[in-house]
Formats: C-alpha cells, sequence, structure tokens
C-alpha cells in the first residue's frame, strides 16, 4: 500500500473533515487509475519519516522545507488556494500576535522580548517573519530568546500564558482555529502581518514517475468539483489548486535575504539554509 498523510492542518477538531476529504480523493485517485491508493490517512510515528519513503503518495509539506531540507524527497504537487483572511488565490501570509493585555503596539516594542516558533524549518512561523524583524535588530540581535515550541498552536498556547512576548502564525492556522476552537485565540490580537507567500504545497515523493504526478493532479482537479465533497472543502477552507513548478518555491529563499545582508541569525534556519552555512549562526541545537 502507498502512503497518504495531510499533516499540516490536521487539527483534531477538523480530523472528520479531513478523512472525508481523503476518501472522495482516493475514490478520484483510483478512477485515474493509481493503484495501492489507502484508505486511510497516516497518523502515527514520524512524517518526516514518511517523507523519505518512495511509496509517499501524498503528503503536504512546508514550502520552506521543499526548498531545502527535504528537496530531495519531495516532489510538489499542486498549491492550495484557501479561503482565508490573509490568503489570496495561492499565497497565503502570517500574523504576527501577542496577549491583548500587553503594551506591545509595534513590533519596535518588543525589542528584547520572547519570540515563539513553531519550527526552524517553518516559513509560516519563523521564516516570513525575518523581513519584518531584520531592520531593527542592533548588532545582529534583537529578541532577548527564542523559543522552538513545536506547532503553530502551541506558540499560541504559550503567548496566552505569557511564555512568550509574540508569535508568527500561519493564516490558515488562524482561520481554522477562529471557527472550531475559539478559545485558543482569546486575549490574542495581531500586532503586524508578513509579505504573502506561496502556500504550503501538497507533495509526493521525488521518485513518483510521471503519469502518478498527473494522475494525483487529475484526482485533485476532480475531487475540486465533486458536489459530495463540498462540506468538506468549506470545512478545510479549500477554495481551488494551482499547479506550479517547484522552482516557484525559490521565492522563499528572499524572506532570508534581509537577514544575511545584516548579519542578523537568531532565528534558527534549515540544515541546508544560507543562513544555516557559512558564518551563519544556527540556533536549532539550543531550541526549546
Amino acid at each position: 500500500m502507498r502512503i497518504a498523510e495531510l499533516p499540516w492542518y490536521d487539527v483534531p477538531d477538523l480530523v472528520p473533515a479531513t478523512d472525508a476529504w481523503w476518501r472522495g480523493l482516493a475514490r478520484h485517485l483510483r478512477a485515474a487509475g493509481v493503484d495501492r491508493v489507502p484508505d486511510t490517512l497516516a497518523r502515527d510515528g514520524s512524517y518526516l519519516e514518511r517523507w523519505r519513503h518512495p511509496d509517499l503518495l501524498l503528503s503536504q509539506a512546508c514550502g520552506y522545507d521543499v526548498l531545502y531540507d527535504s528537496a530531495d524527497d519531495l516532489e510538489p504537487i499542486a498549491t492550495p488556494c484557501y479561503l482565508a483572511e490573509g490568503c489570496e488565490g495561492p499565497r497565503y501570509r502570517s500574523i504576527v500576535v501577542v496577549r491583548g493585555d500587553r503594551p506591545f503596539r509595534r513590533l519596535e516594542d518588543l525589542r528584547g522580548g520572547r519570540v515563539a516558533i513553531n519550527q526552524a524549518s517553518s516559513h509560516s512561523g519563523t521564516n516570513a517573519l525575518r523581513p519584518l524583524v531584520a531592520p531593527l535588530a542592533r548588532g545582529g540581535v534583537f529578541f532577548g530568546a527564542v523559543v522552538e515550541t513545536g506547532s503553530h498552536t502551541d506558540s499560541l498556547a504559550a503567548v496566552q500564558q505569557g511564555e512568550v512576548d509574540v508569535a508568527c502564525i500561519d493564516a490558515v492556522v488562524l482561520a481554522l482555529l477562529r471557527r472550531v476552537r475559539p478559545a485558543a485565540l482569546r486575549a490574542l490580537r495581531p500586532i503586524a502581518c508578513t509579505a504573502p507567500a506561496l502556500a504550503p504545497p501538497l507533495v509526493t515523493s521525488r521518485r513518483s514517475p510521471l503519469p502518478l504526478r498527473a494522475a494525483l493532479r487529475t484526482a485533485l482537479r476532480a475531487a475540486l468539483h465533486d458536489p459530495d465533497l463540498a462540506a468538506a472543502r468549506q470545512a478545510l477552507l479549500l477554495g481551488d489548486f494551482v499547479f506550479l513548478p517547484g522552482s516557484c518555491y525559490e521565492e522563499l529563499a528572499v524572506f532570508e535575504e534581509s537577514a544575511l545582508a545584516v548579519g542578523w541569525f537568531e532565528l534558527p534556519a534549515p540544515a541546508r539554509s544560507p543562513l544555516a552555512r557559512g558564518t551563519a549562526v544556527s540556533r536549532r541545537d539550543t531550541a526549546c
């Protein structure tokens, strides 16, 4: 059996919708001639390990992963167009949030503060923040501490609980939580938003043959117009897909340029990023 997963926005409250979307998509994959399509999505274990498996049929990854650390393993198949505030076509943004009762009004007010990032390889939680903060750094330093939480929801909780002062959160995550778990956003407010970037792509194994990649795109098109999947698409904020070459994700490297220009390396970076090579200093080994 091949491997399928949709880990990126698999909020526990939305598991029924995600499973319904997959069941419909699996049906269209079989109709497109794909064999060994799994009935259920993989959720146990590490998605990083599944990304390296030659039988990976479908997953979703950060564009930053596709650009750097997992470039040899993953092939972008489609870029989602999300129906969420902060998204336009295949592009999305991140929102910088703080606690509503804190005095921060501008990013400059957060100098010396504590920032939460979800993980080093995240564009939305880490890389997207760089162009906003790099011009404010002094001597390569702006924040007092960088805390790696593991997920956007954990970053939100860290801000709510006062463990950190600020976090940069994927706009799709915010829109989904606003619908199904509004308590996760209680007492938070935005102070800035990032520049737009291509949304996290659906991916397959780099070893997937060209006919399989074509069948995946055919099935995605069919699923988009399947009336039986309308409720699942609405719940997951899926509006459309665009089919772009993987090279389009090279635009995410532009977000690093401001940090490289001023020697600002406080935020950890993927191992294969320029920010983590040469004279750049990665804080991956000190992240919480």
